[in-house]
């Protein structure tokens, strides 16, 4: 038995900068910015090219390595395909043997989306969209001018204006994902959007059509609304919801906004729920949940950790969150009842549809995976020694594997665990740059440049 690893008896254990864009981090966008806790700058791939390691690696060996020149995005995976977004270009590699399939370039920065046979990559500068196929990379389709894209699993949502400033005549446009034919049109304003916040998601793959989704609208003289539109139609629910400049999404038939600001003089961490019936506009649950603490003490707002790739941590209208006494719990959002809560203190800072990833508190201590339907512990391993305030902090859990990284006396390092067991499966120099159910991209400085290791297990 790993001596990294002790499994849980029943009980929960107690508890940008300069690397962001070369560690494959993308952070998830609120819709209002918060002061960022403080972050520690680590030495840059540039400065580690002098030949120092950083530790030796442990675990297997990569199944292929390639050279890259910029990461700010994830690694993906679409099939026996490995996406992988190098600068301002996008390749596709084999999974297995790294033999790259094809490349697509682009004139600026971009974003990209799997979803399902197609990539959608929206330009950095609001200069359009391009929808891929995955398989070749040719282009499907395109569209000039579209801005603040948002993409799920059937559809392709995006402002789209003509002229400028207060001048320009603008709308909220839905498109068919695969074939860029256009489903609806809804006039509004320039400051209009869709929310890119969904339960459970997480970058960079589509989050799965729900039935609706939620558009930011404003108009001059009236407060900005949360409107559920049906994906398909682009017919509005009748729900309506203040925007409360957090958090807006769809969970089952709910509109659920969130304030994440403890009210003045509220040092609980409390986030304020409220929701409607999306399609009538009956009301719903409202009430507090909590977010949890950094060591400092300070409350860190988000309900998941804001490199985790995932802004909401929870599946169907089941939420994670943390109760008033800090412990980790799992709220239904149509009773705002508590389905469970830990036995003890920790802050969640990941999951998925299975489990729930929680932490000592939200940036140090050991690491309990807990089961998200029951909230049981699966196993608990001890502190990593990685910072969660550090700029190369990043974790992702899949069905299979849980990875973090960090760094640690400024060297970065990524660890990988099993799921059913929490053994530690690798420990690798370098930042994490994406997993899957049995891999994990490892970015790291080598050879005068930047390169990217998959390792699978």
């Amino acid at each position: 038995m790993s001596p990294s690893y002790r499994p849980a008896r029943g009980r929960t254990a107690a508890a940008l900068s300069l690397v962001l864009g070369l560690c494959g981090c993308a952070v998830p966008r609120a819709e209002r910015a918060e002061r960022p806790p403080p972050v520690r700058v680590e030495p840059t791939q540039e400065s580690l090219r002098d030949g120092t390691v950083p530790a030796t690696p442990e675990g297997p060996r990569p199944a292929w390595s390639t050279s890259v020149r910029r990461l700010d995005q994830e690694l993906g995976e679409s099939g026996p395909l490995i996406i992988l977004p190098d600068q301002r270009e996008l390749r596709a590699v084999d999974r297995a043997t790294g033999q790259e399939r094809w490349r697509h370039p682009f004139t600026t920065g971009y974003q990209y989306v799997i979803a399902g046979g197609s990539i959608v990559a929206s330009e950095n500068d609001d200069g359009g969209v391009e929808v891929l196929d995955t398989a070749t990379g040719a282009t499907r389709w395109r569209a000039a001018g579209s801005q603040d894209v948002v993409v799920d699993q059937q559809g392709v949502y995006s402002r789209e204006c003509a002229g400028a400033g207060d001048a320009a005549t603008c709308a909220i446009v839905g498109r068919d994902v695969q074939s860029g034919r256009r489903l609806w049109k809804l006039p509004t304003d320039r400051f209009a959007r869709v929310s890119d916040v969904t339960l459970g998601g997480r970058t960079p793959y589509a989050a799965a059509p729900g039935r609706y989704v939620v558009v930011r609208l404003s108009a001059a003289g009236r407060p900005a609304t949360y409107t559920p539109v049906a994906p398909t139609t682009g017919r509005t629910g009748a729900g309506r919801l203040p925007n409360r400049a957090w958090y807006g999404f769809v969970a089952g038939d709910l509109l659920v906004s969130t304030d994440n600001d403890p009210p003045k003089g509220d040092r609980r961490c409390t986030v304020n729920v409220t929701s409607v019936n999306a399609a009538t506009g009956g009301r719903g649950w409202s009430g507090a949940v909590y977010s949890g603490r950094r060591e400092d003490g300070e409350c860190v707002k988000r309900l998941a950790h804001q490199r985790s790739g995932q802004p909401l941590i929870g599946s169907g209208t089941r939420l994670v969150a943390v109760t008033a006494d800090e412990r980790p719990q799992l709220v239904d959002l149509r009773t705002g009842g508590t389905v469970w809560r830990g036995a003890a203190a920790g802050v969640p800072v990941d999951g998925d549809d299975r489990s729930v990833l929680v932490r000592g508190t939200a940036d140090t201590g050991e690491l309990t995976l807990l089961d998200l339907a029951t909230g049981v512990p699966r196993w608990t391993a001890p502190d990593p020694g990685l910072a969660g305030t550090s700029a190369s902090w990043r974790s992702t859990v899949t069905a299979g594997l849980v990875a973090v990284s960090g760094a640690e006396d400024d060297r970065p390092q990524v660890l990988v665990y099993d799921v059913p067991t929490g053994r530690q499966l690798g420990r690798y120099p370098g930042w994490l740059a994406g997993a899957g159910r049995d891999w994990v991209a490892v970015s790291r400085s080598g050879g005068g440049g930047l390169a990217v290791d998959l390792h699978t297990f």
